[in-house]
Parts: C-alpha cells; structure tokens; sequence
C-alpha cells in the first residue's frame, strides 16, 4: 500500500510540476529563513544559560526616580548594601559582586628576566572570592585560594597567554598595574577560561576586592551605588522575601544620604537569564539587546514559515478540486476515508520533507552571508536543538496542511463527486481562499511598512547633526599618567609629541581628554546651585579635558566664553557646561546661567560660558547634562587631519596612512607603549551596529516573506487562469481585448489588496509608533507610511499577476475551444 501511495504522489508531482515547483521553492525559502532566524533568536535568548545554577542567580537592580520623575532601571547598586544583605539571609548560597577600574586607562606590565612587555587593557574590576561559587568560571591554572587577601589577581587565558607561554609558570608570578591614579604591584594566583561569547559578563582581570581600598572607598559606602551586585540563591530562597529585606536595609542605612539628593531606589531582582535582553541602561558590562528586536524577529520568522503554510494550503485546496473525481473513483473501488487522508498526508509529507532538506542545503551554502547580515556566526549544526524543533514544528504543520483539503474531499459522497463536473463553489474553499489571500497580504503590508520605518529610522540616526564633527578623526589610547605625581611626565610627552604632529601640513589640531563620544561617561557629580537644597541637584557628566578640546570638536558658544588660558577649575572653579545643564540647573535663558556658582564638586564652581548641546551618545538617548573641566586626567588624543579635499578618495586614504605612519613613528620616539588607536567616526557609529543589524535581518527576510507570498500568487493566478481557459477563448471570439481580460482576471486580488491594506494600516500606525517611542530622536510618521507600502505592494502583486495574465490573454482562441 504504502509503495501504491508513493508510486500516486510521484505521478502527481509530474503531472503538476508547475504547482509542485512553486510549493517546494516557498517552503524551502520559507523553512530556511525560519531556520535562520530561530537560530539567531535562540544565541541571544540562551545568554548565561551555560551555568550551572543559572536559574538561582540574580542581579540587584534598583529603579530610580528623582523629584518623582523616572530616571530608569539602575544596574549597579551599593557594594556594602548588597553583601549585608546576602550575608544576613540564611537562604542565600552566595553572593558576588563587581567594582571596574575601567576609568583608571590601565596597562599590565610584566616583568621577565629583565624585560619588561606592556599590555593596554580595560574589563578590570575588582570582585569577591565568593563570585566564584556563583559563577562558573573554570581555571586552566592555579586557582581562588588565597583572593581574599589584597593585591591578588585572577587573569582570563588570553591575557595570560600575551605574557606566558606556559600558564602554571603564570601562578605565583607579579605583575603591574599602571594607571592614572599611580602603579600597583599584584600577585598571579589563577588563570581563568575565556568568558563564552554568550554572558553579558566581560572582563579580562580580576582583582581581590580587598584590593579596591587603594582606588576608592566606595566598598564600605552605603550610598555609593557603583557595584554590579550578584547572589544565588539556595532551595529556599525567595526573591520577593529577600529585596523586601534589602529594601529595608537600604532605608535604614543609606537612603538618608540619596533621598538629600532626591533620589529614591526602589530595589529589584533581575534573574541571570533575563540580563541580556531586559537590561535598560548603557552602563552595563556589555551592550545588551533590545528583547523587542528579538521578539519582532522572532514574529517574522514564524510569520514567513506561515506564509509559505497558506501558500501550500491554498495550492492543495485548488487541486484538491481537480482531483474530486481521482477520490470519487478510489471511493468507488473501496478506498475508505482512512486511506484517502493518509494519501493527501504523505503527499504533503514527502513535500514538505524535500523542501527541509533544501532549506538545509541553502541555509549552509548561504552561512558566511547569513553570518555577516546577523554578526554571529551561522552553522545548521551548531544549535542541533533549535533544528531538532524546527523538525518538530514542520511536522505539526504538515499533519494540519495536509489533513485540510483531505477534510474537504472526503466530505462529498461518490454520487456527487462523479456526477457534477465543479464542485469549485461547493468545496467553500472560494471564501476561505480569499481570507487565506487576503492574510497573506495584510501580513506583506506590515512587513513593507516596517521595512521602511527601520531603513528610515536607522538612516536618520546616522546622517543626523550630532552637533560635532566625527569625520578624518583619529584617536589614541593615551598611556598611563600618574595624575598625583607632581613632575607629570606623561603630560611632557604629550606636549612635546603635539608640537611634533602639529608640524605636519595634514594634521589640523591635536588635543587630549579623559572621554570619547559614543562612550558612557564615567566621571559623576552631584551638581547644584549654590543657596538651592539638595534635592535640585543634577546628576552630571564631566568631561576631563585639554585646552581647545570643545573648539576641536567644533561647539558652538551660545553665552559667555569658552574655557581659555588661564582658567583652572581647581582653585579658581571655571567650567563651561552645555544647554542641557544649563536648563536642568533651572536657567530658561542660558545667559542667565554665566556667573552661577555650583556645589557638590571638589570645590565650588562658577560657569563662564554654556555650550551648544551635541550628542556625546547615539540618537537612542537623549543630551546628557555636562559640566566640561580643563584638566590633564587624559584617556584619548584626539588628532584632525586636514587633506586635501579636491583630491580623490583614494588619494586622501593614502594620505591619511602616511600621517599614520608618521604618528607612528614620533609615538615610538616618546613611548614604550604599543599605540593603540581607531577613527572616531567608525567607533562613534558601532553604536547603532545592532540597529543596522536589526536593520539588514528585518529587510531581508522581510523581502523574502514577500517573494513567498508573490509565488503563492502566481500559482493562484495559473490556477484560475487554468480553471477559466474557455471563457477566456469565448469572450476574446466577442471581441473582449487583452486589457478587458487582465481587468477581469484581476479585479478580485484588487479588492482583496484594498481590504488588506485597510485592516493592516491602523495595525501599522499603531506599533511602528510604539517601536519609534524606543528612541529619544526619532523620525515622524508622515502620509508616505499610508501610500508607499499601497503603491509598493500593488506594484508587485500587478506584476506577478500580469506576469501570468499576459500569456493567457495572448493565447489563440481556437486552441481553447477547439473541443467545444
């Protein structure tokens, strides 16, 4: 039996080949995209799911409002508050917690026989011995004993293997740490694997916490909110019991001090597995992804493999009508329902099988590409689960699409079935086809529609004024400077090595700061104005800065001065800050503001001048407030070339790698550090690498959603043309011409594309607009959203369907009704 079924299938896919071409391309298409897509959804749902305990771990997160107004989710909160609060809970297993030195532009220098190599490296925090029950971070050498003492330190195996080539000859060796704030010797005493590229954790050293007193005292501060703070819990721990414990504790302890500024933290468990999805904030280990990105594609994969679904369900019921008199004969010679359903299920088993290993075959010839659009990389083989699923997912639908038209045939009686020649209208699948249709093209309608918003949007944020130029700016990791010593070498090197550049005819301007824009800035302060309470204090950013740093970015002064020669913030308190301080100071005027005295910074400060607001962060956020200090904390040198504009590109790249090899060169004459450098716009713009990403994915797939559901109008469109053949001949015989026909044929999809577009706009509006709330800066929807996806999707569907209509319309005549 099972040989007589495959032997029916084979000759019906011969006999159809045009319907079974087009089933087979949309489903493969359709099952590779999905593939794609669930492996992608599947690496950034799955982050930190690698330890053992993953579903025990927190991170204390705290939301904070000021004044009543929310400030947002706060992924750092007091070192103190955390480890008192884990410490007195008897459920809690252990606790870790995380303080970075990632502001203190440290190098690792080791010293051997001699020889001293040097190393610029940043993912240095100081952290607890017990971080290492929390976390599973296995040792390829030495091991945690003796980190609760100071000056120890545990390196990653990459960092370790830039110094040693045997890694147990690491354990017991020093090194130091040479930084702004002075050098610090520290002791080996483990090496730790590589972190796995799925952990929203990112660190190359860590330090004993009990080596953190030697930069800061904030490990015993209760209103020092600066720790990434951890704990895992045991069989009995209740998270909702244990943050109403540390709520409290935190109000009898350190929320006097915060409340003085306005502030109040309301404390919350955020689980492990939900950090990397449903994190709010830029300060965090590592860039976390918007869940919304990965939830829209997550719906775009489901809706494309739904697609191509309708496209093989409404294929199978329009053949299904041309075979009523294939099951009115089978019925006859004694085949019972049981054996026609079983047919119809392995005829859409065989297809659906021959399109998943296609989809196999072209999701891994298409890796390196599919690798580069979702910046991961992409093997069929990697998450064997998530193919293992799709499997699973394939088969469900084969069982509903195939049992479907197996349903509708067997509902007619043999009688009925051998006496009418169309059982088109009776089959009811006329109306439910339509609805199929019309599904698909509501679903084309959103994707197009989304499609455009993200390019838009995404093209807005990156040709936007951020209000400083980033073009032919070259940045250099500056070395360590001891900022307490008196002599400040450092300081000497960079003048002379300045006076070196700036004799150079392509080099404009060479200037030095302690921040970069496209970074998070580090350096805070409570800043108020003189004779207001605390609770008008402003959390600001402050900018660490050479003479001419605001020039060299190209601000603009709207009141009073810029910073000049002379000024010093230190003894004589001169600042300039921007716009946005300046209003959330208070000053409607900025004028207004030149003159003001402010607290809360190491000595009080006196603004002379307020500065055009410009977009030190992506468009995602808005301007932060900024207090710019002239001082010689210095992380980056920033170098302007000046070429030729008139020449060609290819000329100005070759003169900007001829000013690169001569910095490279006077840097060596002034330094015994590697010079780590990159372009300012390059770094500035990788912010917006996972929207370009999200950007490329949606279009993409998008487009291919679209291809799908045009293949299933194409071989509906054969199926009618096919079904009309002789009316077609009869009305071209009464003179009907080849427009009066393609009207005709036609003008059913058009009222199906108009109601559509009427059930899919409003859905559209409504969370287009909602996903754009996501973005601080972000572009209006305008009458283009109502009309662009209309004439777009008309165009397309007119063209697949005249695609068809053309051959038929020129058909002869005579050849139709040669038989009547």
């Amino acid at each position: 039996m099972l040989r007589n079924y495959l032997k029916t299938i084979l000759r019906q896919i011969r006999k159809e080949k045009e319907f079974t071409i087009i089933n087979v391309i949309g489903l493969a298409v359709g099952m590779a995209a999905s593939l794609v897509i669930a492996q992608f959804v599947y690496f950034h749902s799955t982050f930190d799911r690698y330890h053992a305990d993953a579903d025990k771990i927190y991170r204390i997160v705290a939301q904070v409002t000021k004044n009543g107004e929310s400030l947002g989710q706060a992924n750092q909160v007091s070192g103190i508050l955390s480890k008192t609060a884990a410490e007195q809970d008897p459920t809690v297993e252990s606790y870790a917690r995380f303080w970075g030195l990632n502001y203190m532009n440290s190098s690792l220098v080791v010293e051997k026989d001699g020889k001293k190599t040097m190393s610029d490296i940043n993912g240095i925090y100081c952290t607890d011995k017990s971080t290492f029950n929390v976390f599973d971070l296995p040792f390829v050498a030495g091991g945690n004993a003796g980190f609760e003492a100071p000056k120890k330190a545990i390196l990653t195996e990459s960092i370790a293997r830039q110094f040693f080539t045997n890694l147990d000859a690491a354990i017991g060796e020093s090194f130091t740490l040479a930084g702004n704030n002075g050098s610090e010797d520290f002791e080996i005493i483990g090496v730790i694997k590589d972190l796995p590229e799925k952990t929203h954790l990112s660190f190359n050293l860590l330090l004993s916490m009990e080596s953190m007193d030697r930069f800061s005292n904030s490990r015993i501060a209760w209103s020092s909110t600066n720790f990434y703070s951890y704990v895992k819990g045991g069989n009995q721990f209740q998270p909702a019991d244990f943050i109403q414990k540390l709520q409290e504790l935190h109000l009898q302890k350190g929320a006097e001090k915060l409340t003085e500024y306005g502030y109040i933290f309301d404390h919350q468990m955020q689980p492990l597995t939900d950090i990397h999805l449903k994190s709010e904030n830029l300060s965090d280990f590592s860039r976390p992804i918007d869940y919304k990105i990965i939830s829209a594609l997550a719906i775009i994969g489901i809706t494309i493999l739904v697609i191509a679904w309708i496209n093989y369900l409404n294929l199978g019921l329009v053949r299904t009508i041309e075979r009523l008199k294939e099951v009115g004969i089978r019925k006859s010679l004694g085949s019972s329902t049981r054996q026609i359903t079983t047919l119809f299920l392995m005829e859409a088993l065989v297809i659906n099988i021959t399109s998943f290993l296609i989809a196999l075959t072209i999701a891994q010839l298409l890796a390196p590409y599919i690798s580069q659009i979702t910046g991961q990389e992409f093997n069929v083989l990697r998450n064997p689960q998530v193919t293992l699923s799709l499997v699973g997912i394939v088969m469900i639908g084969t069982l509903l699409i195939g049992l479907y038209p197996s349903a509708v045939s067997n509902r007619f009686n043999i009688t009925s079935i051998l006496l009418k020649n169309n059982q088109q209208t009776k089959i009811g699948g006329l109306t439910f086809r339509k609805i199929l249709v019309g599904l698909q093209f509501t679903i084309t309608f959103l994707l197009v529609a989304g499609t455009l918003v993200v390019d838009r949007q995404i093209r807005f944020m990156k040709s936007a004024d951020l209000g400083f130029n980033i073009d032919n700016v070259m940045v250099i990791q500056a070395p360590p400077g001891d900022i307490s010593s008196n002599d400040r070498q450092d300081m000497v090197s960079f003048n002379a090595f300045k006076t070196e550049l700036m004799k150079q005819s392509g080099i404009q301007l060479v200037v030095n700061a302690g921040e970069i824009p496209g970074e998070k800035i580090t350096w805070n302060a409570q800043l108020r104005v003189q004779g207001k309470s605390e609770d008008l204090a402003v959390q600001t950013s402050l900018v660490s800065m050479g003479l001419g740093f605001t020039d060299f970015l190209g601000l603009k002064v709207i009141a009073g001065r810029n910073l000049q020669e002379g000024d010093d913030p230190w003894t004589k308190g001169d600042v300039v800050i921007n716009e946005q301080m300046a209003k959330e100071l208070g000053f409607s005027n900025p004028q207004d503001a030149i003159g003001a005295k402010l607290n809360g910074f190491y000595v009080p400060l006196e603004v002379r001048g307020v500065l055009e607001n410009h977009h030190h962060n992506s468009l995602h956020y808005g301007y932060d407030p900024i207090v710019y200090v002239l001082s010689s904390w210095t992380e980056y040198y920033f170098i302007k070339f000046d070429t030729d504009k008139t020449a060609s590109a290819d000329k100005r790249f070759a003169q900007i790698q001829d000013l690169i090899g001569t910095i490279k060169n006077e840097w060596n004459h002034f330094y015994d550090f590697n010079m780590d450098y990159f372009f300012l716009d390059q770094y500035f713009n990788r912010q917006y690498n996972d929207d370009e990403r999200f950007g490329k994915i949606f279009s993409t797939f998008s487009g291919l959603a679209i291809f799908i559901a045009c293949l299933g109008l194409f071989g509906l469109t054969s199926f009618t043309i096919k079904q009309r053949t002789k009316e077609i001949g009869i009305r071209k015989v009464l003179g009907a011409t080849a427009s009066d026909l393609a009207i005709l044929l036609s003008k059913n999809y058009i009222w199906i594309i108009l109601i559509s577009y009427l059930l899919a706009m409003p859905v559209v509006w409504y969370f287009l607009g909602q996903w754009l709330n996501n973005y601080t800066f972000r572009i209006e929807l305008g009458w283009w959203l109502l009309f662009v996806p209309l004439i777009l999707v008309s165009l397309i569907a007119s063209i697949t369907i005249l695609t068809k209509m053309i051959r038929a319309t020129r058909m002869n005549p005579v050849k139709s009704l040669r038989y009547e």
